[in-house]
């Protein structure tokens, strides 16, 4: 049992057990009461404490940091009854007390002091980094205002009756700040901002990482805690006018003022000690720290440029973190010097490409030369075509196949003038740079092929798009919501409520899954790069005509050459969602198996019914399109977390699909 018994400079008492640290502060100077500003849960924000002129023990100001047992689920009892509780048991006010929750050790309690010309500063931390968080990561309570039914947890939980509360997390910051001199009230707002940054220093100093994103520096935890208890002059008007006596106070504490030095030292000499004994008790040594701060960077890494996602509806992706995009090159660079056959080192180098470094520019991705072309085409067909059924189709048959043609033919025109050129190289001397030409050579035509492949399908911007979703879904942005979906799908989402755009981004996912991802990786290892090419064609020009309307005839020869090159991605695509599934917590793998097996009929593609249904069953949702289809009926409706989920199973399918793909490619 520890019980620890310090007495500071300025006679303030700290006592330090097992499960709380409770400092316990004089009576405030003559004419002054005790000023506290601080984020505490027990009497925060900004108190004066007054001071009754006895000389009981009624006038003492006391803060508890009481560390909650690892069981405390937040609610029962609620953060205030359970300080109002320690209070009582400790014999003290809970009117005259600041009360600080934390799950940290309190052998991290570190007290400093320092005392420059009678100003005294005295600090005292007790450290918990499990709940890193730098500054703008994202959050993990929805809510804004204290009246708001989701104001401590947004968790969409399927069972209505269950109580959505924030739990404490092992990791909290808590800092309390006593000085023996009056601020002014511009100081005591510095004096705590300056005591803030002197703690995201110490943060910094020792790599703290942010535990959503481990290639970010945290500069603090979600759950921080700072207290600023200062006297505060009740007679300083009343003095001046008289000019009896002059108070003496601290005017301005920035950052070139000595009153901020000793601030900021004091905070970032007691934090960083507080945090060195949190590591040695959490990891053991600082060296094993380190190592796996560094991995969880690395780990950042591997995951690619999530979140990296557009600050506005339908506005450009931004760039990956120059961190990512080394990260990329050095990845596709690593496949390339592999022992691989070349189909399978390109494959597996343009999937990188998608997960760390931009899309192909647009003046030369086969998919925007391609809507273009048919964009062009269209213009200049007369509507006379689109309206006879048998000249529409007559016409559409002739325009599907020189769309193929040409871009196949193309296509297949490139590659043969990249391998030519890349022979003739080799062919060729260069003396003492014969060798590093042919190679420069060699990796250049490489890299264009897989830079083709890449542009046939897109794995990383579906899922981008779809974590967006989720993020103005939670934060009930449902305008913005509105438009993000037609990023998805063509449907109109005007009128869509949230359910509804939940609904419609895993619907794409799934769909889209298919479609841009696993149908072009299956016909690429069938017919190799222009098998990837010609579907990806197809594809375009089945979602350019092949819908009812103007180009229901002409549009007809292209979606029906479509739903065939789609028959078997489309059940393969299921099946590796089902397997996917078993890596989830949370889904039901063989339900959605059956949903797919029983309801893939109800849509009208042969084909978009087989993940559209297995993603409903095996995340529990119904999915459906009014007048269109209803999948899963028994399922619950869709919400935020559930695209959550079915982004990981969206990414783990994604993963078993090229793993397949490359020991095909590799071995058969």
């Amino acid at each position: 049992m520890m019980n620890k018994q310090i007495k500071l400079q300025s006679g303030t008492n700290v006592s330090i057990t097992d499960d709380r640290v409770r400092v316990d502060l004089p009576k405030a100077p003559s004419s002054c009461f005790w000023n506290a500003v601080s984020s505490a849960t027990l009497n925060g924000g900004d108190r004066i404490f007054p001071t009754s002129g006895n000389k009981s023990n009624s006038d003492v100001i006391h803060v508890i940091n009481y560390k909650v047992p690892y069981t405390y689920n937040g609610y029962d009892p609620t953060p205030l009854k359970l300080l109002s509780d320690i209070t009582a048991r400790e014999g003290i006010s809970s009117e005259r007390t600041v009360g600080l929750l934390t799950a940290a050790s309190m052998k991290t309690c570190v007290t400093s002091s320092k005392s420059i010309q009678g100003v005294t500063v005295e600090v005292v931390v007790t450290v918990g980094l499990s709940n890193s968080r730098m500054a703008g990561a994202e959050a993990d309570f929805f809510g804004l205002l204290s009246d708001s039914e989701n104001y401590l947890n947004k968790c969409d939980a399927k069972d209505e009756s269950s109580k959505k509360v924030a739990k404490i997390k092992s990791g909290t910051i808590n800092t309390v700040i006593i000085t023996n001199t009056p601020l002014s009230s511009s100081a005591l707002i510095e004096t705590y901002a300056i005591a803030v940054e002197a703690k995201c220093r110490a943060c910094s100093d020792h790599g703290v990482r942010c535990s959503k994103d481990g290639m970010s520096l945290a500069q603090g935890t979600g759950t921080d805690c700072c207290v600023l208890i200062s006297p505060t002059i009740s007679t300083l008007s009343n003095d001046d006018k008289g000019g009896n006596r002059k108070m003496h106070f601290v005017e301005h504490a920035g950052k070139h003022c000595l009153f901020a030095e000793i601030v900021g030292q004091t905070v970032h000499e007691s934090t960083s000690e507080a945090i060195m004994i949190n590591i040695q008790n959490m990891h053991g040594s600082y060296l094993r720290y380190k190592l796996k701060s560094y991995l969880k960077a690395i780990i950042s890494l591997l995951n690619g440029s999530r979140p990296c996602v557009p600050p506005r509806p339908m506005m450009p992706v931004p760039g990956a973190p120059l961190p990512i995009i080394f990260m990329g090159i050095f990845t596709v660079f690593l496949v390339y010097f592999a022992p691989l056959q070349e189909n399978a080192s390109v494959l597996l180098a343009a999937v990188a490409w998608d997960r760390y470094l931009a899309e192909p520019p647009v003046t030369v991705h086969p998919v925007v030369l391609a809507g273009n072309c048919i964009s062009a085409i269209l213009a200049r067909v007369p509507d006379h075509v689109f309206k006879n059924s048998f000249l529409g189709f007559g016409f559409g048959v002739l325009f599907m196949v020189f769309m193929l043609t040409f871009f196949i033919s193309g296509g297949w025109l490139f590659l043969e003038s990249l391998d030519f050129l890349s022979a003739c190289v080799r062919s060729m001397s260069f003396g003492y740079f014969n060798g590093m030409l042919q190679e420069a050579v060699n990796l250049s035509t490489w890299a264009t092929k897989v830079l083709l492949l890449k542009s046939t399908f897109s794995l990383q911007l579906l899922c981008t798009i779809a974590l967006q979703m989720a993020k103005f879904l939670e934060r009930e942005q449902i305008d913005e919501a509105r438009m993000q979906l037609s990023w998805l799908c063509s449907r109109d989402p005007s009128q869509l409520k949230s359910p509804e755009l939940a609904a419609g981004t895993l619907e794409s996912l799934s769909e889209n899954l298919s479609d841009g991802f696993v149908a072009p990786l299956f016909w690429y290892v069938v017919l190799g790069p222009l098998g990837a090419l010609g579907y990806r064609i197809a594809n375009t020009l089945d979602s350019r005509v092949g819908y009812r309307g103007k180009f229901e005839w002409f549009g007809k020869p292209s979606a029906r050459f479509d739903d065939v090159i789609n028959l078997i991605p489309a059940r393969v695509t299921a099946l590796l969602l089902v397997l996917a599934a078993y890596c989830v917590k949370g889904t039901s793998p063989m339900n959605g198996l059956i949903v797919a097996w029983k309801e893939s009929t109800k849509c009208e593609s042969p084909n978009a019914g087989w993940p559209m249904a297995c993603f409903s069953g095996l995340l529990g949702v119904r999915l459906e399109k009014p007048g269109a289809y209803s999948l899963g009926r028994e399922g619950s409706q869709p919400c935020s977390k559930d695209i959550r989920a079915g982004y990981i199973v969206a990414q783990f399918s994604g993963g078993i699909a090229l793993i397949v793909a490359v020991i095909f490619l590799q071995f058969c």
